[in-house]
């Protein structure tokens, strides 16, 4: 009897000791932390027996083929690889180290806690839905620093809307038909690149077979980073910019201000967007642009960013002028097209698209002003070129006028021109999305602050242009613009709307030199 009871009390053992293991387990694969950047949910949980892993859900279950890059502390971006997979994707855990190791060098040398950083995980895509459509997607999906450091799994669970159609599935057994593609020669053997031919299993490629000989061949779109356009390291981000005409000699200051110290929510992060424009079959007519997500964020609960604000004099500014602030940072805007991979060669599709990142100078936030005589033009300073940019591609959309006065909110410009609650930044290099014309002017690109969800609107930048106590009944009015082109999100198009105008100041009767009526 006493072998028996031993016998029942080790089995006992044993069947609480794999309970405790099912357990930990259980436990183990629950969420650590999970946070959401415009739909895409990134998830860290602690790792468990195997180690870590990382791991990309698609948008929609079918075979998808994703290139991955991160954005450096330079500006630059680090290729981390192209995989594929069917509704998931595993992405290299050890390859996505060795990119953060980078950055927590960079900030240690900056006494700054890597758990306050999320530099963007660039996901450039394309998947063929259940019905043979090839659609792609785009995403910018910041990854915690000091949660990969830890080796905390990660998985990011893409939303649905981010993807959208490339070609129908009668359009691809039209454009290849009938004996799929062909071998690659001439241009399209520049494709063989370090990183190239990709890494993936192109078995998995779609398979295209002729009913009527029964031959079967493999097709895989894959976007390759083809060219970066502009990588501007060390480089001023403006925040506010605006041309001044009329009497300036009433003006007593100008006070620009950033509004970090309103952030006192917890969790709330201070996140520059990533703007994407694609041009399928390299058509401008076809162009399809969208916020692709956030390109950085800092969790303000960890880094102490201050308020800042500087101040314009009056006296400095001269009609005209164009005055302005902005902050130290990097940016990188890149093209990338879409090849036709069969398993041995590449052949470059027209299907084009150009990519910005940018991101802040943790070290030194503070605003910086500029005051730019003359008019907006491509041979000034940055003030007068981000002016000139956006007198040529951006339109009117939002007219204000007070006494003695003018005050502004980025968020006013929200709510008037019924765009996303960002505020404008302007970056690197893109004067229209027609590649003749790329180098010409600055590149609009997004910037908001702890948006994730819909619901929730924080103002950053304030404006307040002063008038001298004789002056306090003369009149200053602002006109401000927002982008021709639309952004697609969340099932809606919204024009970029920021903070850049045109101020008019009138001490004596005199009309602005344009129509402010429409935004009385």
């Amino acid at each position: 009897m006493g072998d028996i009871m031993r016998r029942i009390l080790i089995i006992l053992a044993m069947v609480l000791l794999l309970g405790s293991a099912v357990l930990g387990a259980a436990v183990y694969s629950i969420p650590v932390d999970s946070k959401e950047y415009l739909g895409a949910k990134v998830e860290y949980r602690q790792s468990f027996i195997f180690g870590p892993n990382f791991e990309i859900e698609l948008p929609q279950k079918g075979y998808g083929i994703v290139t991955v890059s991160l954005l450096l502390p330079n500006g630059s971006l680090m290729d981390l690889g192209t995989f594929s997979g069917r509704d998931k994707i595993k992405i290299s855990y050890g390859r996505l180290v060795k990119a953060t190791e980078i950055w927590d060098l960079y900030l240690k040398t900056a006494n700054i806690n890597s758990s306050a950083v999320s530099p963007s995980l660039l996901l450039m895509g394309t998947l063929q839905d259940e019905n043979g459509n090839v659609k792609y997607f785009i995403k910018a999906v910041p990854i915690n620093v000091g949660k990969v450091l830890e080796g905390r799994s990660i998985q990011v669970k893409l939303p649905r809307e981010s993807s959208k159609t490339l070609y129908s599935g009668a359009q691809i057994r039209e454009k290849f038909r009938p004996a799929g593609p062909q071998k690659a020669n001439g241009d399209a053997a520049s494709a063989a690149t370090e990183n190239w031919p990709p890494g993936f299993d192109y078995d998995q490629c779609y398979p295209k077979c002729n009913p009527w000989t029964g031959i079967c061949y493999l097709l895989c779109l894959v976007w390759k980073l083809e060219e970066v356009i502009t990588s501007a390291p060390n480089t001023i981000i403006p925040l506010a910019a605006f041309q001044v005409t009329g009497d300036t000699n009433a003006i007593y200051a100008v006070l620009i201000t950033a509004l970090y110290k309103q952030k006192t929510v917890q969790n709330l992060e201070l996140s520059f967007s990533a703007a994407a424009a694609v041009e399928k079959g390299g058509s401008s007519s076809s162009i399809e642009a969208e916020v692709a997500g956030f390109s950085y964020t800092i969790n303000t609960k960890d880094l102490s960013i201050p308020g800042s604000d500087t101040l314009i004099w009056g006296s400095s500014i001269t009609s005209p002028s164009v005055i302005g602030a902005g902050i130290k940072g990097n940016v990188v805007l890149a093209k990338y097209r879409l090849y036709l991979w069969d398993g041995f060669s590449s052949l470059p599709l027209g299907d084009v698209a150009y990519v910005i990142l940018g991101k802040p100078d943790e070290r030194d936030m503070n605003l910086r002003s500029f005051v730019e005589p003359g008019w907006p033009g491509q041979d000034g300073g940055i003030m007068r070129k981000t002016m000139w940019f956006v007198h040529s591609y951006w339109e009117p959309s939002f007219y204000k006028e007070q006494a003695g006065r003018l005050v502004v909110y980025d968020l006013n410009y929200v709510q008037s021109t019924q765009t996303l609650p960002l505020f404008a930044a302007s970056a690197a290099v893109l004067g229209t999305l027609s590649y003749s014309n790329l180098e010409l002017a600055p590149f609009i690109m997004a910037v908001g602050v702890g948006f994730k969800t819909d619901s929730v609107q924080y103002s950053l930048i304030h404006v307040a242009f002063l008038l001298k106590e004789e002056y306090k009944d003369g009149l200053v009015t602002g006109k401000v613009y927002s982008s021709k082109i639309k952004f697609h999100y969340n099932g809606n198009e919204y024009k970029l709307a920021g903070m850049y105008g045109d101020v008019y100041v009138s001490t004596g009767g005199n009309l602005p030199p344009y129509d402010n009526s429409s935004g009385q």
